[in-house]
């Protein structure tokens, strides 16, 4: 679907994701020391993020989930946040060693009193992975699953994505009724949804965990809705050029 969008395509751990989109009848541009030739596209992803509505995939975040009776012991151990939050929350924390030193930053959602879901970077994978399982300890009970490929993330992005979203679905999508850092289960068209109010880009929108074999059955819903709220598809250069003017590290 995205290459029939005219998706140009770099990777990061061997995973294919969507660096920009050519406009109709653009041609790639040809590599260059000075200014890309791609910047201009770039340009107008950014500017519907801002003033409109757009979708990234970031289906390459690495996804865990931690479960059992010291979940969570093992969680505040290990992070620099506190993780005892109530069930439908959202934290953003850094992992620490013993010397205070920074090993990772990732996203924890806390879906259940003894059940975690762990978002981070896709290069982060098998680290992160490794880095928590070697802290469970063995008079702890707790098991860490890697379910990266069981799950799909679409980010909707801009001041759009929820009037988008009341289309499609018969939740509230409101501030009031899913606060910022919070997340629970939608129907969106066709799907189930876990839908976070989330923004690594600045502004509102919301990060969207659907199972891998609904992600297409999802993303056909948004973009046939998207038109008149000028939803547009956006790469990660954009992702990256936002995060940047919004102050997020990474």
């Amino acid at each position: 679907r995205l290459r029939a969008k005219n998706a140009m395509f770099g990777s990061k751990l061997n995973w294919e994701r969507a660096n920009y989109f050519l406009p109709p009848g653009a041609a790639e541009p040809p590599p260059t020391f000075g200014m890309p030739g791609w910047l201009p596209f770039v340009l107008e992803e950014q500017r519907a993020c801002r003033e409109a509505v757009v979708v990234f995939d970031q289906t390459s975040f690495a996804k865990f989930v931690l479960k059992g009776r010291d979940a969570l012991a093992v969680l505040e151990r290990l992070c620099a946040n506190r993780i005892d939050v109530p069930a439908g929350r959202i934290v953003y924390t850094a992992m620490l060693n013993a010397r205070g030193g920074f090993e990772s930053d990732l996203t924890i959602v806390r879906l259940e009193a003894h059940e975690f879901f762990i978002l981070t970077g896709s290069a982060q994978a098998t680290r992160d992975f490794a880095w928590i399982e070697r802290h469970i300890g063995d008079d702890e009970r707790a098991a860490l699953v890697d379910v990266t490929s069981a799950y799909s993330v679409l980010s909707l992005m801009g001041p759009n994505a929820e009037a988008l979203l009341r289309t499609l679905s018969p939740d509230d999508f409101s501030a009031a009724a899913l606060p910022f850092a919070t997340t629970r289960l939608v129907d969106i068209g066709h799907t189930r949804v876990r839908a976070a109010r989330m923004s690594y880009v600045g502004g509102p929108g919301y990060e969207l965990y659907v199972a891998t074999d609904q992600c297409a059955t999802l993303y056909d819903a948004l973009d046939a809705a998207g038109e008149p709220f000028g939803l547009r598809d956006a790469g990660y250069y954009t992702i990256d050029a936002l995060r940047i003017e919004s102050g997020r590290r990474a």
